[in-house]
């Protein structure tokens, strides 16, 4: 596993950072990696997002969706 070591973290944001993780029974260590495995998950979401709206828009009929939904719960058109 590799270390990550941050300098020169001004001493107010580095309290309020210890704080917070203490309020949630944390290591500050621990509070920071999810703090980073949360950001690369947002990125990851909006890469996701961005490729979606890159494909072409399909219209169905709404018709057909409402028919499908009866259909796949079992009713009865």
């Amino acid at each position: 596993m590799a270390a990550l070591q941050i300098k020169e973290v001004p001493s107010k944001l580095h309290e309020c950072a210890r704080a917070r993780a203490e309020e949630l029974d944390l290591t500050l260590g621990d509070y920071v990696l999810s703090l980073i495995r949360r950001d690369l998950e947002r990125s990851q979401a909006r890469e996701w997002r961005a490729q979606l709206l890159e494909r072409p828009v399909v219209a169905i009929p709404v018709g057909l969706v409402v028919e499908l939904i009866r259909e796949g719960r079992g009713e009865d058109g």
